[in-house]
């Protein structure tokens, strides 16, 4: 055979082997360089419609934050996501990674440019375990919210439960490929499921219910990214780090009087270029709870309690109604 029989003949057992293991669906693109096949998987959600990473729930959830951050995502009309490295947990994608075997490179590639917001389903909003852990013993609140179009039209978000079990199919995937590597030495094969083991944690964390939204690398080029992103440090005695997010826009009325103006110099309108919300989740701010060990009493809830209101009317263009009093346990 000649080299480019050769080549073809890999490629072809190379597609072969992912083909056995993952749907033809899930790949958008693949090929080789010299002797490195690689293939993509899908940037469009809609490849994962019929599988385990495709959220078909009712898309009302609930997300515990402390009140500092709220006040943040209320004034910036956004939710932020994450990368990997925010996480308080060093083994957060390494136990999925691991498993895999995957090159610590391709593992701190995933974790810098995997970014994730976390919440649980509406039906846990009440769920006592979750306010201590996630809503820090009752001293944070609870944003309730709702995604309001149809998943199937994003481009580089993904909406899924977390698993706390890696796939055995992933497992024989990554076995298959290391024995073609053998079979044809001197070759690399690359597949990155970054996208997908985000939704794969350690069993230690199945209380959690846990729901994720995520993205993998949401942007065309390095300029957008930075231009979109932005960078924090973590000073913690167990692990200082350095971590990235970016702003998801939540949606706004803006047809509202409330948030329109004649003077432009005024408009409070949202400013996101058309079809924003076309291939980005559309977040609609539903409800917020206050926790009881939030630092005011109940009777001085009441005042900020209508103050928030006022804000969150002006900056979002509609009205919600919080509950009177904080939330206890039961």
């Amino acid at each position: 055979m000649t080299e480019i029989e050769i080549i073809d003949k890999i490629g072809k057992e190379f597609m072969d082997t992912i083909y056995k293991h993952i749907p033809r669906e899930w790949i958008s693109s693949n090929g080789s360089s010299g002797p490195s096949f690689h293939a993509q998987l899908s940037e469009q959600n809609l490849a994962y419609q019929n599988s385990e990473y495709f959220y078909e729930g009712q898309r009302r959830f609930v997300h515990w934050t402390s009140v500092q951050n709220l006040m943040s995502i209320i004034n910036n009309r956004e939710l932020r996501l994450y990368n990997l490295q925010k996480s308080s947990d060093e083994k957060e994608f390494k136990y999925a990674a691991d498993l895999l075997m995957l090159q610590d490179d391709r593992i701190d590639h995933s974790k810098n440019y995997l970014y994730t917001l976390s919440f649980c389903e509406i039906g846990e909003k009440d769920n006592e375990k979750l306010w201590t852990e996630y809503g820090k013993d009752y001293s944070g609140v609870a944003i309730e919210f709702e995604i309001e179009n149809d998943p199937k039209n994003w481009k580089n978000f993904m909406l899924s439960r977390c698993y706390y079990k890696v796939p055995q199919k992933f497992v024989n995937l990554f076995n298959d490929l290391k024995r073609l590597r053998k079979k044809w030495n001197g070759i690399e094969t690359n597949i990155d499921l970054g996208r997908l083991i985000a939704f794969h944690k350690h069993p230690d964390f199945q209380d959690e219910l846990e729901i994720r939204l995520s993205s993998y690398f949401p942007y065309d080029n390095i300029e957008a990214y930075w231009k979109n992103c932005n960078t924090e440090f973590i000073f913690d005695n167990q692990r200082p780090r350095i971590t990235v997010y970016f702003g998801l826009k939540l949606w706004v009325d803006n047809e509202s009087p409330y948030v329109k103006s004649r003077n432009p110099h005024y408009d409070r309108r949202l400013g996101v270029e058309k079809g924003y919300y076309d291939k980005h989740p559309k977040i609609k701010i539903q409800n917020i709870v206050f926790g009881e060990n939030c630092g005011i009493s109940n009777m001085e809830y009441s005042r900020f309690r209508q103050k928030l209101e006022e804000v969150f009317k002006l900056k979002f263009g509609y009205k919600i109604d919080l509950p009177l009093n904080l939330n206890k346990k039961h």
